[in-house]
């Protein structure tokens, strides 16, 4: 609350912050509902009706539950789109943001794809160029331990110097705001289609052809205007037919579980992890909206990539787990307009990443020791409101609500950088050297970098060290 935001604050230590686990996230007791049996033979208001109160126990007993859930989606109709985005689909892609993947990453999911309906899962790590090489190895590494069989796939539509650190100062801000050019890196296109191919049933393999498909997407770069609210779709034609499938409502509505005359791949996630960009970025044209407010995209939507290959894009729905409110604002799966109290997230966020260092933010002019000030969060929204320029038209005091509000955007936009590593990253350096292999050719790319870094470290000795090693300055 307000009052606990004017408290100094408590900085966590790297391992203690900045790592999340599947136990962090998930109980054992909180899942997400799955579709209830039922036959052809039955009609539509029996089927619904068991599908309801199905529904309406299901959410009594994580009432009931002790764990303290947080927020999750309670509308039977946004569960019916997954239900029958994973009935028609041969193939699902679950998109995960690699800044906080196991947020994203329900274990009830991947057991209702993998064991219930006995699909393949292919999980997509996006938003790649937000974080360091390194961070992304890791998760890979982490995700094969924890789950064996699922296949793996990274994608991003930004191009972008890459981060030789994601944990130093320097890197948490983003230098320079997102382009009004997206550039679609097609040769991570490829990889995506080359792990759908490695999972694709063998009677349907023939269906698309694979390789032509790969290779289309391989070395080419295509880039289109941005739009500046992000909400509005693009007019004129595509590059291949894209059109909505007109079977699609017959489909939901008659329980058809799958095509024999396409290959479906299935986007499910909660919201904006970048479900309707990926698919934008493989048709190479905005043909899906997108948005940051979560729930943008209200139904499933189908759309052809070749004449039997297609794309379902599931609206987002936040499923149950038991992190606290201010770790989902701060992941986007909260509508951040609506935040009537935002300084417990900036709290969070403060507690974990240095802000006042990131957006060089200085003391209050009144302070009696500028040099030694102690930071609270209600502090930082204060001060980055004078620098911003953030004034309440009574009073003209500065503008605290709406500092707090776009510092989360910030956060949510990748310009704040809040990214989260898999256990032991930071404390096990056996960890770390089971993935040198796999980061040699990023340190091959940054050893040019650092080199001029070292320069300049006389200079800038603040955007040069870790952030560990600031925590540890101020004690904490």
């Amino acid at each position: 609350n307000k009052k606990r935001s004017m408290q100094p604050l408590h900085r966590l230590s790297l391992e203690d912050g900045l790592t999340m686990s599947f136990d962090d996230a998930y109980s054992a007791d909180v899942d997400i509902p799955v579709r209830p049996e039922w036959t052809y033979g039955e009609s539509k208001s029996v089927v619904e009706g068991r599908e309801a109160a199905y529904f309406n126990s299901w959410l009594e007993r994580l009432r009931a539950s002790d764990e303290e859930v947080s927020l999750y989606e309670k509308n039977l109709e946004v569960w019916r789109q997954l239900w029958r985005v994973v009935e028609i689909s041969d193939i699902l892609l679950l998109i995960v943001d690699v800044r906080h993947p196991v947020l994203h990453f329900p274990p009830s999911l991947y057991r209702y794809i993998t064991e219930t309906t006995g699909k393949p899962l292919v999980v997509v790590l996006n938003k790649t160029d937000l974080v360091a090489e390194n961070t992304v190895q890791a998760w890979m590494h982490y995700f094969k331990q924890r789950f064996p069989a699922v296949v793996l796939t990274r994608f991003c539509c930004y191009r972008d110097e890459a981060l030789v650190d994601d944990t130093a100062v320097a890197s948490m801000k983003m230098r320079r705001q997102r382009p009004r050019r997206r550039t679609h890196d097609s040769r991570l296109v490829g990889d995506l289609f080359a792990a759908c191919r490695s999972v694709c049933e063998t009677d349907k393999l023939g269906l698309v052809g694979w390789e032509d498909l790969i290779a289309r997407y391989t070395d080419k770069v295509e880039e289109e205007e941005d739009s500046d609210s992000g909400d509005e779709s693009s007019d004129g034609e595509p590059d291949e037919p894209v059109a909505p499938n007109e079977d699609a409502d017959e489909e939901a509505h008659h329980g058809e579980r799958v095509s024999s005359k396409y290959v479906t791949l299935g986007l499910v996630g909660h919201p904006n992890v970048g479900k309707s960009t990926i698919i934008n970025s493989i048709v190479r044209r905005t043909v899906v909206s997108t948005s940051r407010t979560p729930g943008h995209t209200k139904h499933f939507q189908t759309i052809h990539v070749t004449p039997t290959l297609r794309l379902c894009d599931c609206p987002g729905l936040v499923f149950p787990c038991v992190v606290g409110r201010p770790m989902q604002v701060l992941a986007g799966l909260y509508n951040i307009a609506q935040v009537q109290e935002p300084y417990t997230s900036v709290q969070y966020l403060a507690e974990r990443v240095p802000v006042e260092r990131v957006l060089a933010l200085h003391p209050p002019a009144d302070a009696r020791d500028p040099e030694n000030f102690v930071w609270s969060a209600w502090a930082i929204c204060e001060a980055f409101a004078i620098d911003r320029g953030f004034y309440t038209s009574r009073g003209a005091r500065p503008d605290v609500y709406r500092a707090s509000l776009h510092i989360l955007r910030w956060v949510l936009d990748g310009r704040i950088l809040l990214s989260f590593k898999p256990p032991g990253f930071f404390r096990d350096f056996a960890y770390l050297k089971e993935l040198a292999k796999e980061e040699t050719q990023a340190s091959v790319r940054s050893s040019d970098s650092a080199s001029e870094s070292s320069d300049t470290e006389s200079i800038q000795p603040i955007a040069q060290k870790s952030m560990f090693a600031l925590l540890d300055e101020e004690n904490c």
